[in-house]
């Protein structure tokens, strides 16, 4: 027993020197700070996305097919089509609008962490308890309030914020990131297409303008070619209308996750270690001397 806790009391000796250590060196908050702003431009540009995919779906919208096969007049509106695409987009613009407010309030948070007092405070705390650790002298109860109550809180406002964001960006990482990469190609992709749909409705009703002889056997001729392919042209609008529905969903997994769900998870579980770590020591025992444990 007496060299279980012995090696407890080291144990948690390293805890408080890598504590102290990480405390006033940069690494763990320049690290946290590039995960950051690559998220916070992975957010940025998917909102500019959706704005612009947005613009283009208005567009589309206000375009009319027209078609006169056989002097019989058809005009088609692909408002229909687009109406269900554009209602997630406003709705995905919420979303993007959550997390970038997200993503500031973890900013601050970041800031919070790095400041100069809060490396100081943790670093002469971690110092001061490894002193008492194996020199316990006086003064138990006020090492235990510091031990149990105020270095654990140091400890999270130091490290919980950069830790959740290294976290994050390495889950990202493995599971998200080709998931994000494909979902905005595509909805690119597919705002493109539609912008080509829009561009050839359009140069119709230029085409259709002309009222010359010449223009009007084109325009009987060009319309009766139209009449064939506007099955085809609308199918195309449907399956980008579709792709872009399935894949700012993909994005909305994505930034729900990294914004929201993800970061409450990850402060959870450091929580959790913290307690586990600094929990009474009548229920562990082991990490300090009798005085710092009565």
């Amino acid at each position: 027993m007496q060299r279980k806790k012995h090696i407890n009391r080291w144990l948690f000796s390293l805890v408080l020197v890598l504590a102290a250590s990480l405390s006033v060196t940069p690494f763990l908050d320049n690290r946290a700070a590039a995960d950051y702003e690559q998220l916070f431009q992975r957010a940025f540009i998917t909102f500019a996305l959706a704005r612009t995919i947005n613009g283009v779906i208005s567009v589309v919208q206000g375009t009319e097919i027209a078609l006169q096969p056989a002097g019989v007049g058809v005009t088609l509106t692909p408002g229909e089509i687009l109406d269900p695409v554009n209602d997630l987009v406003e709705r995905f613009s919420w979303i993007m609008m959550g997390a970038t407010i997200s993503l500031g309030v973890q900013n601050v948070l970041l800031d919070i962490s790095a400041w100069w007092v809060i490396q100081i405070l943790v670093t002469v705390m971690a110092a001061w308890l490894l002193l008492r650790l194996w020199y316990p002298g006086q003064g138990s109860g006020l090492n235990r309030i510091l031990f149990r109550r105020v270095f654990p809180l140091l400890l999270f406002i130091r490290f919980a914020v950069p830790v959740m964001l290294i976290s994050n960006d390495l889950l990202y990482q493995q599971f998200l990131e080709q998931r994000y990469q494909q979902s905005t190609e595509i909805i690119a992709e597919a705002g493109r297409e539609l912008e080509q749909i829009s561009a050839e409705a359009s140069t119709e009703e230029a085409r259709d303008d002309d009222d010359s002889m010449l223009g009007s056997l084109a325009r009987a001729w060009n319309n009766t070619v139209d009449s064939i392919d506007l099955s085809g042209r609308l199918e195309r609008m449907q399956t980008q209308a579709a792709e872009v529905i399935e894949h700012l969903i993909q994005l909305s997994v994505v930034f729900i996750l990294q914004t929201a769900l993800l970061p409450v998870a990850f402060l959870w579980f450091f929580t959790q270690v913290i307690k586990w770590l600094f929990r009474p020591m009548r229920k562990r025992q082991p990490l300090s001397s009798p005085k710092l444990s009565q």
